[in-house]
């Protein structure tokens, strides 16, 4: 690209084709790069910097930039700090469901089937020793010392148990 920073605002508020085309090839790659570092799936991150030159592109006559590579990385940094907002919220959905579905254990939640599926599958999956205590926890909502002595196991046990059938589920379900 042969414009400065100035000549190439002009010409992209103006609509020009060229000049668009020009700083896309010039700056697709790094923003992507840049966006890798906030995002870390190659594909996502290509589509988020492709957002960001569409927007630039429709809007181009209503814009006021000043410093085109400082607009260009701010528009992709927020692109991509908005969608790791999206994903915590999806997961907290996800958590909200998984812990509705612990505490009431009853099919009558209607939220997600597909979840609620793989929640069963993984609880199903787990070792027996683990399922029994983790169900006692919260399907039967035992203590730690009620469980420990109904199955003749130690606390500790029981709190390992609890905790390594946790972490499978997040796992598996939040990957």
């Amino acid at each position: 690209m042969n414009y400065t920073n100035s000549e190439i605002i002009k010409l992209i508020e103006e609509g020009d084709l060229k000049a668009y085309k020009s700083l896309f090839s010039e700056y697709f790659n790094s923003l992507v790069q840049f966006a890798s570092g906030y995002v870390f799936d190659k594909e996502v991150t290509k589509d988020l910097v492709q957002d960001v030159f569409i927007y630039l592109w429709e809007n181009h006559s209503q814009l006021k930039i000043k410093n085109l590579k400082s607009y260009l990385y701010t528009a992709v940094k927020n692109k991509c700090l908005h969608y790791i907002n999206h994903l915590n919220v999806r997961d907290k959905h996800k958590v909200f469901i998984v812990n509705n579905y612990l505490e009431l254990h009853d099919d009558a939640i209607d939220y997600d089937p597909e979840l609620i599926k793989q929640i069963k599958a993984v609880l199903e999956a787990l070792p027996k020793e683990m399922k029994r205590v983790f169900k006692a926890k919260y399907f039967y909502d035992l203590t730690v010392p009620e469980i420990a002595e109904d199955l003749s196991i130690s606390p500790n046990t029981v709190k390992t148990h609890l905790k390594r059938a946790k972490a499978a589920l997040r796992d598996k379900l939040f990957i």
